[in-house]
């Protein structure tokens, strides 16, 4: 057998050849994934400038309904508890869980021509038994001992339109905001491939039924795929919905002047359909406020 060996300089042909290969195929790989990653932060980018306020007022409003005009319904469940700062001695009077509840609006919304949104809406909540989620008509003050009536709440505010300078509020009571004359301030912490959002703001209003200015301090905040920031085209953003309060008592607890202040928290989403709501509250709406599903909610005419 013949023993072929590689002649020295067409040897040194060859492994420039094999040389000149490889790095042609690394820079070729190299510029493919160059060009990959360009793409990819083409179609990573935001569809919105997350610090412009009328960028902000459409996100945040498409988080509460849809802006296209379709019907929607945001229910929320959440729990109400008592501080009383007062009594530190013990636990178990210095916190207390008062009542729970459920709660929905149902709101319709429009984009005018100038970017404002404009809202049409009805909103009410239910009192539940802290224990066994019995909607109440009346219950036991934990505090008291009182039996105090509960009746079912129905919001003040019917809609208005929202600026990226606050909201034209439409309400049946006055009230002074740090929402109202301001941009919204929205705070974004993304999260994989989920944004997180908050909004806070301080408000007072004056009540009818007591005849006092009332305080309260509100915590909004919205999770959600991060999918709905990268096209403008979508007119609604679902998200998981979670809201807290500060507050002074509520009047229907009789305790004005008690030293202290109520916590409320709630979480919910918005659906397209009634009968996404859960059946028990449905059931108790129609029994506690039969016309509210049916009332109309239309734009005003012109």
């Amino acid at each position: 057998m013949k023993n072929y060996q590689t002649h020295p300089i067409l040897f040194c042909i060859l492994f420039s050849f094999a040389v000149l290969l490889l790095d042609s195929c690394e820079t070729n790989e190299k510029s493919t994934t160059e060009k990959d990653s360009a793409i990819l932060k083409v179609e990573k980018e935001l569809a919105y400038d997350l610090q412009n306020p009328k960028d902000q007022l459409l996100i945040f409003e498409k988080l509460q309904g849809d802006i296209s005009g379709k019907k929607t319904y945001s229910f929320s469940e959440g729990r109400v508890f008592g501080i009383r700062p007062d009594k530190p001695d013990s636990l178990a009077v210095f916190g207390k869980e008062v009542f729970r509840y459920s709660g929905c609006g149902i709101k319709i919304m429009r984009l005018l021509d100038n970017g404002n949104v404009e809202t049409k809406s009805k909103g009410w909540l239910l009192y539940q038994d802290p224990k066994t989620g019995e909607f109440l008509s009346k219950m036991t003050n934990p505090y008291t001992g009182e039996e105090v009536e509960v009746p079912p709440f129905r919001a003040g505010i019917r809609g208005g339109i929202m600026t990226p300078n606050g909201p034209e509020v439409d309400a049946n009571f006055n009230m002074e905001s740090t929402a109202i004359g301001a941009p919204l301030n929205l705070v974004f912490t993304k999260m994989g491939d989920k944004m997180h959002i908050t909004r806070h703001a301080f408000t007072k209003w004056f009540e009818k039924k007591s005849q006092t200015w009332r305080t309260e301090m509100t915590l909004d905040t919205y999770d959600f795929d991060m999918k709905y920031l990268y096209d403008q085209s979508y007119t609604h953003i679902p998200s998981e919905y979670h809201w807290t309060s500060q507050t002074s008592w509520l009047s229907i607890l009789k305790m004005a002047g008690t030293p202290g202040h109520m916590i409320w928290t709630s979480s919910g989403s918005t659906f397209y359909n009634k009968e996404d709501l859960p059946a028990a509250f449905i059931a108790a709406t129609e029994l506690k406020q039969p016309d509210i599903f049916a009332e109309p909610l239309e734009w005003d005419k012109e």
